[in-house]
């Protein structure tokens, strides 16, 4: 497969040049449906660390926003079932060792260390809602005549 360096030299031309790209970058896989003609991307490599940077911070800033999103809704609506919780909580797991694994490398200490602190509530915030919908449960099983 070959790659390609995109430079873009004046408004009008826009040179490629086929070279090998050595493997110390961020590779993402672009998720956009619009189909431009004879161009295909299966994935895309960021070198430049500012843009990297950037980058895991949107997702991190994401991921923490849609975990955060689903404990609201949680609390306002009482038919969350602990089954539910336990997926999300299975979810924040996976996702700590994401951040542990592949953003370390490229994100400064200071900004991982107040992740996993962030994600750390989520995952206690989940642990105690599983352990309060599952005290429930027990406590109406108890009270049946």
């Amino acid at each position: 497969m070959q790659r390609y360096i995109c430079d873009k030299e004046t408004n009008d031309k826009i040179s490629c040049n086929i070279c090998e790209i050595q493997n110390n970058g961020f590779k993402i896989k672009p998720k956009n449906n619009i189909k431009y003609e004879g161009i295909v991307v299966s994935e895309l490599t960021i070198i430049h660390p500012l843009l990297i940077e950037n980058v895991l911070k949107r997702k991190t800033k994401r991921k923490l926003n849609a975990y955060l999103g689903f404990l609201i809704e949680s609390l306002e609506d009482d038919d969350t079932s602990g089954d539910e919780f336990a997926l999300i909580l299975e979810d924040t797991i996976k996702y700590r060792m994401i951040i542990i694994q592949k953003y370390a490398k490229f994100l400064n200490k200071e900004y991982i260390k107040e992740l996993l602190l962030r994600v750390n509530f989520i995952e206690e915030e989940l642990k105690m809602r599983i352990y309060n919908y599952q005290r429930g449960l027990n406590s109406h099983l108890g009270k049946g005549r």
